[in-house]
């Protein structure tokens, strides 16, 4: 990451991760990515976990541990591609939202 880091953590990181540590019945893939993050660290302050990877490690936990699918019905899931359609929502409201506020400004879109 450019700017965040060890030492200057993304607080949307931070927020993500207790709330999912607090409120899961299980964080297998969070934990995973976060000893992951140990490692890269390691190596260098700013390979952290992102704010889309946090978010995608705490939806496959909460995918595969809500009682609502089986492992494989979550896993099924996870192949046919939902965390691209997750990724794509995030990505288009943030757009929509940019280009509301370049036109509140009278600001062309750059």
């Amino acid at each position: 990451h450019k700017i965040k880091s060890i030492t200057n953590p993304d607080m949307r990181v931070t927020i993500i991760k207790e709330y999912a540590k607090k409120h899961f019945p299980s964080t297998e893939v969070l934990d995973f990515a976060l000893a992951v993050e140990e490692v890269t660290t390691q190596k260098k302050a700013n390979l952290i976990l992102n704010v889309d990877g946090c978010i995608a490690a705490c939806f496959v936990d909460l995918l595969r541990s809500c009682g609502a699918f089986t492992r494989e019905e979550a896993d099924e899931a996870l192949e046919n591609g939902c965390l691209n359609g997750l990724f794509v929502l995030g990505r288009s409201i943030g757009f929509i939202a940019h280009h509301q506020d370049q036109l509140r400004m009278k600001q062309p879109l750059y």
